[in-house]
């Protein structure tokens, strides 16, 4: 595929957000969610071989079923009040976040990295915006769902070698802290989209450029800072304090409006995250060569400014409090 095309799928994807963001009826939306659909799908084929088609049906067959649900009960909800669970499910279906990621693991297993990167975060935006704009009667269903998504995350990655088999289910672990936080502070929802976003990238960014796939290829590299900056990102995205992850997570914990019990989901689905999260950490660190970490090299100014990053927001909590 040539390089305008893409271009022109990229901004039909991004206009379409846009729209679901400003739409004022449920016609609008979904007709949005359809062109962020129809716009995503052609971005999947990089190499064209079998196994991208067969994630493109893959990922093709859930969505229109989500479009179906979601258009059928905003039509038969303007009578029937009861039936507008249907369209939380139907975003919860095209979200992937749990129980209904059935077709999430198997998609991200067979798409290239940068439209697998697309689908772990900028597909995530417009259904989360849907559930924002429905009645507040239903943030205890989200939130029933939020917890689920939190807990399948974290027990779902614990037997998990394929680093984006990992970075999947981390993915649907971080839905459910996303699904949390549209019952707090849109100010919130939107600096946790953003944080969660820039750590993937970064994370996405050290994959291409390394080539890598199992996890005991991920800390070979020749550069030891490499090795730290992804060891503190991945460190991060499981919110281990004081990185950044956990500022957003603590944020989501303080303004939330859900009960105690589904905080209590959420904080365990996070700690089973950090279980294996570290684990992966450790394993990789002692099989680096030992002259590679005693040689002296500098530390590039990227690496020091990426550091900060990650440890900067707890430095203005403590600053202001």
């Amino acid at each position: 595929m040539k390089s305008p095309n893409k271009l022109l799928f990229m901004f039909l994807m991004i206009s379409s957000t846009c729209m679901v963001a400003s739409s004022t009826n449920w016609l609008m939306t979904w007709m949005g969610l359809e062109i962020n659909m129809l716009g995503y799908i052609p971005l999947m084929f990089s190499k064209e071989d079998s196994s991208e088609s067969e994630a493109a049906v893959k990922y093709l067959v859930p969505q229109s079923l989500g479009s179906t649900i979601f258009i059928a009960s905003a039509i038969t909800s303007a009578h029937f009040n009861n039936l507008q669970i249907l369209m939380l499910i139907a975003m919860c279906l095209k979200l992937g976040a749990a129980p209904l990621h059935l077709w999430f693991p198997p998609v991200m297993a067979s798409l290239q990295l940068t439209p697998a990167f697309i689908l772990l975060t900028w597909q995530k935006i417009a259904p989360l915006l849907a559930i924002n704009s429905f009645n507040p009667l239903l943030m205890k269903s989200t939130m029933i769902i939020a917890m689920i998504s939190a807990l399948w995350g974290g027990i779902g990655g614990l037997n998990q070698t394929d680093i984006r088999s990992l970075l999947t289910y981390s993915s649907i672990s971080h839905t459910g802290w996303m699904l949390a936080s549209l019952s707090s502070n849109n100010m919130i929802f939107i600096a946790y989209l953003i944080t969660y976003i820039l750590i993937n990238s970064s994370i996405y960014t050290f994959l291409t450029k390394e080539h890598t796939k199992s996890h005991k290829q991920l800390f070979f590299s020749k550069e030891p800072s490499k090795f730290f900056v992804l060891a503190i990102t991945i460190l991060s995205l499981g919110g281990l304090p004081p990185l950044t992850g956990f500022i957003m997570k603590l944020l989501v914990i303080m303004f939330t409006s859900a009960k105690t019990i589904i905080i209590f989901g959420l904080i365990v689905g996070a700690l089973v995250s950090l279980y294996y999260l570290p684990i992966l950490n450790l394993l990789n660190t002692t099989k680096i060569q030992q002259n590679t970490l005693t040689k002296t090299q500098m530390v590039s100014k990227q690496t020091i400014f990426f550091l900060l990053s990650q440890i900067l927001p707890l430095t203005l909590i403590l600053f202001f409090f």
